[in-house]
């Protein structure tokens, strides 16, 4: 929106301009009536009551539905689902009025609110609900009336929904977020309203709510609002952000924002939540507001799904293709910070959705975000932020303390560890709000050792579980040795736990589930695998007065595929008590793979004997975790060795390979879905070095994999294709 458009129209002879405007945009929010939103409102409160469990819920879907079909709307559903509540089933009903789009129909917009309300006495007779939330759907409806009076055709499809059963629990939202995800929906914005009504003062703010992730969502409105009404924005406060449906669908990965009147309604879930205390003209502006976000992301939507690839190579970024016709190509910014400094990358526009960006040095953390430019150069606001980093591993082992808020390490507890870590070279980080650890940190150390050291603890960072996963796959080992590793990774939950699939402590650790009982206590791990010794806690040190040389709180697992136990809870209490019951139990996993190692403790180190955790210290960095530094282009798979080169290519590649063996080999090319798109080599082939040249044909860019099996050896390169 760097670039504008005018738009000229007369008024009483005077010809008044105004910057910036799109003039469909323009002539469409022109036909908003504030006589048609207050017949709506004025039915709304009619019905006495819209209470998701009284019984004319049914009735009041069914009223919203016709109205839809009344302008004309074809598209028209009743979406009828169950929910059970206070031990009874209730049958409830989004109304889902579609426009399909004329050249992206898969990718969605959806602007809408919840239908329902709420009277804190009398629900099931008396909840007139105006402005909570009779006022959302009166906008909405408005949207689809003067979209089709003006025979507006969307590029992508615009779907209006009224959701049922927000104020008992988000109900019709949830309901349709899950049916999205389960028919793979594209959904690409999400323009919520709820309560946007009430201003008795006339003021002209509104409030605008920016979900962290979704900051494009609150970006596009906050720059349509003042542009095409009266109103200025302002940041919806964040102890408000879950107080609607809009954060359903943040909460599943969707772009999506909310407008929220700036004066909170006295009469919020009472009688008194009538027509005669609503401003109808700030309720009309606020429906443009909407109505001009949704239609500017037709003309100009911006960039979705942007994801960062890190490698030892360079920072690799791809997002999502769009069918929308309005394109003309992409911008790149990149800054070494998250908040400001972001230049322009790449000098010429791109219309591929795939840029490498070669020029970034080790040891430092890119941002970078990507904008969309139409045919007439204007520009989109700009997509999620994302961050990478170049890997260059040293042999120095990152220590990393994960400390609350800004506390930072005793000094006798490093000094334990700098006695444990006496043979080995090390950088301490303590973790915490003040200093947060980044990719570009543990991209510098392919080993690392994480702690936590007491039961006080800031959660792992959202962004921060990306960064970890780029670790591991960049072939990084971690060991982590601390209190309630599953609260650190996943918040606060309750035992027993299934561990999430798909997650750092599934894929990673290679835990499947977890336990734990806090007055059992611990005074030695046992090793379940020959090659470790027993861990003695330290008879001097005590978790709780009157238990010395014991650990109390003390997790517990159950190994997922590929983990192998290596350490067992002992107990000096008898396995009936209490104090005894996680007797014998799992408290150590190990994963040694060929892609990356994890080995995971439940208890800290720093209530071992010193000579105890020394000795497993250097078990790990010498025997588990080797010394190799950085990840080698040339992947040795045992009796076969192959190289591809150049890599990233764009029209072909040679692959070469040596086998110390004649025997059958194989090479096949798949895509990031495992599915074959090409066989490089299938035959027998003798001892000695070969090349064989692999062309993309007609492969998109994008990241593949070529998979090597040779006998029962199997293993695989990543190939980057640039075009």
């Amino acid at each position: 929106m760097k670039q504008h458009i005018l738009i000229t129209f007369t008024i009483l002879c005077l010809t008044v301009t105004v910057p910036g405007q799109n003039p469909v945009i323009q002539s469409v929010i022109g036909q908003v009536q504030a006589d048609s939103i207050v017949a709506t409102l004025e039915r709304l409160q009619a019905f006495g009551t819209r209470y998701a469990l009284a019984d004319n819920r049914k009735e009041i879907a069914t009223w919203m539905m016709a109205k839809f079909s009344s302008y004309g709307h074809t598209d028209v559903k009743l979406d009828s689902f169950q929910v059970f509540y206070n031990d009874s089933t209730y049958w409830q009903y989004n109304v889902v009025c579609t426009m399909t789009g004329k050249t992206s129909p898969g990718e969605v917009c959806i602007i809408g609110g919840h239908s329902d309300s709420y009277c804190s006495t009398n629900a099931d007779s008396l909840a007139p609900g105006v402005d909570d939330n009779g006022s959302a759907v009166a906008a909405t409806l408005e949207a689809a009336r003067v979209m089709k009076l003006m025979n507006y055709q969307p590029e992508s499809t615009i779907k209006f929904i009224l959701f049922a059963g927000e104020e008992l629990g988000f109900w019709g939202s949830n309901n349709q977020v899950t049916k999205s995800i389960e028919t793979g929906e594209d959904i690409t914005l999400v323009m919520n309203l709820d309560m946007i009504a009430f201003n008795p003062d006339s003021l002209p703010e509104v409030y605008l709510f920016r979900y962290k992730g979704a900051e494009s969502a609150f970006l596009l409105a906050s720059e349509v609002f003042p542009l095409y009404t009266n109103l200025s924005v302002v940041t919806g406060p964040a102890d408000f952000e879950g107080r609607s449906d809009s954060y359903v669908f943040w909460q599943k990965g969707f772009q999506a924002t909310w407008a929220f009147e700036y004066d909170f309604n006295d009469y919020y879930h009472t009688v008194d939540d009538v027509v005669s205390n609503c401003n109808i003209s700030y309720c009309a502006e606020i429906a443009r507001g909407a109505i001009a976000t949704i239609m500017e992301m037709q003309f100009l939507p911006f960039p979705q799904g942007l994801v960062a690839h890190s490698s030892t190579d360079n920072i690799m970024l791809n997002w999502k293709s769009t069918g929308n016709s309005n394109l003309k190509g992409y911008k790149i910014y990149r800054s070494e910070n998250d908040s400001s400094g972001f230049v322009q990358v790449n000098p010429a526009l791109i219309t591929d959705t795939l840029y490498v960006d070669p020029s970034v040095e080790t040891k430092r953390d890119y941002y970078y975000f990507v904008t969309r430019i139409d045919n007439s150069l204007k520009e989109s606001v700009s997509s999620n932020t994302v961050h990478g980093a170049r890997f260059g591993f040293t042999d120095t082992l990152l220590v990393v303390a994960c400390m609350k808020e800004q506390q930072t390490t005793p000094d006798s507890i490093r000094q334990f560890y700098a006695s444990v870590l006496d043979s080995i070279p090390f950088r301490w980080f303590d973790m915490n709000r003040d200093h947060p650890l980044t990719l570009g940190t543990l991209s510098q150390h392919r080993h690392t050792l994480w702690i936590i050291n007491s039961l006080e603890y800031d959660k792992i960072p959202d962004q921060l579980t990306g960064d970890l996963e780029s670790f591991f796959d960049n072939h990084g080992n971690m060991m982590f040795a601390g209190f309630s590793f599953t609260r650190f990774m996943l918040g606060s939950i309750g035992f027993p736990l299934k561990i999430p699939e798909n997650s750092i402590l599934s894929d990673y650790f290679r835990v499947d589930s977890s336990d734990k009982k806090i007055s059992s206590y611990m005074y030695r791990a046992y090793p379940d695998e020959e090659r470790y010794d027993t861990l003695r806690v330290d008879p001097g040190k005590s978790m709780k007065s009157g238990y010395p040389g014991e650990l109390y709180n003390i997790e517990v697992f159950a190994p997922a595929s590929g983990g192998n136990p290596v350490y067992r809870f002992d107990s000096k209490y008898d396995p009936a008590t209490p104090k005894g019951s996680q007797q014998g139990k799992v408290v150590g996993i190990e994963y040694m793979g060929d892609d990356f190692k994890t080995i995971l403790l439940s208890f800290p180190l720093c209530y071992l004997d010193t000579s105890d955790a020394r000795n497993l210290m250097k078990h790990v960095i010498r025997d588990k975790f080797g010394n190799p530094l950085g990840v080698p282009k040339t992947k040795d798979f045992g009796n076969l060795a192959v190289q591809v080169f150049p890599n990233p290519f764009s029209d072909e590649t040679t692959i070469s390979y040596s086998v110390h063996e004649t025997g059958n080999i194989q090479i096949r090319v798949c895509n990031l879905f495992g599915e074959e798109v090409g066989q490089v080599i299938n035959q027998r082939v003798e001892t000695g070095k070969h090349t064989v040249h692999f062309s993309t044909r007609d492969l998109p860019s994008g990241i593949y994999f070529c998979r090597i099996r040779a006998g029962n050896m199997v293993g695989g390169v990543k190939m980057v294709v640039v075009k």
